[in-house]
C-alpha cells in the first residue's frame, strides 16, 4: 500500500505542478482573432499552441501523470485513488501557482484542501490497517 501511496503522490505532484505551467504556456490563445470559419480559427489556434514548448513540456509531464494514474489504478482501490490523487493535485496546483506569483486561494479553500488531504491520509491509513489485518488473518489460518 505504501508503494501505491507513493505512486498517487507522484500523480498528484505531476498533475498539480504542471497545471500552472500549462496555464502560462497557453496564455494568449484567446487572442487568436476570428478569421472567418470555425475551421480556420481552429487551425490558427492549433498553430499557435503547437509552436509553444512552454505548453508542450508541462503537458507531456501531465500526461505522464495520467499514465501513472491508470497504471496505479490496476492495483489500487478506486475509492482511495480518486480522492487522494485529486486532492493532492489541487494542493500542488495552489502551491505551485503561488510560487509562480499567482494569488493564494482564500482561507476556506485552503482549509478545505487541508481537510481533504487529511481525509485522504486517513483513507490510506485505514487501507494499510485492513491489509495488515488480512495478512495476520492469513498467517493464523495457515
Amino acid at each position: 500500500m505504501l508503494e501505491i501511496a507513493a505512486q498517487l503522490l507522484a500523480v498528484g505532484l505531476l498533475w498539480g505542478v504542471t497545471n500552472p505551467f500549462i496555464r502560462l504556456g497557453s496564455q494568449g490563445i484567446e487572442s487568436v482573432r476570428d478569421r472567418g470559419s470555425k475551421w480556420s480559427n481552429f487551425i490558427q489556434e492549433a498553430r499557435t499552441i503547437g509552436s509553444r514548448w512552454r505548453y508542450w513540456i508541462p503537458f507531456g509531464l501531465n500526461q505522464c501523470g495520467s499514465a501513472l494514474y491508470v497504471w496505479t489504478l490496476q492495483r489500487a482501490s478506486i475509492t482511495v485513488a480518486v480522492p487522494v490523487a485529486n486532492s493532492l493535485s489541487f494542493a500542488f496546483t495552489a502551491i505551485t501557482g503561488y510560487a509562480l506569483g499567482e494569488k493564494l486561494p482564500g482561507r476556506k479553500v485552503i482549509l478545505g484542501t487541508l481537510l481533504v488531504c487529511c481525509g485522504s491520509i486517513l483513507m490510506i491509513y485505514d487501507k494499510i490497517l485492513q491489509e495488515q489485518a488480512q495478512y495476520h488473518q492469513n498467517i493464523t489460518f495457515q
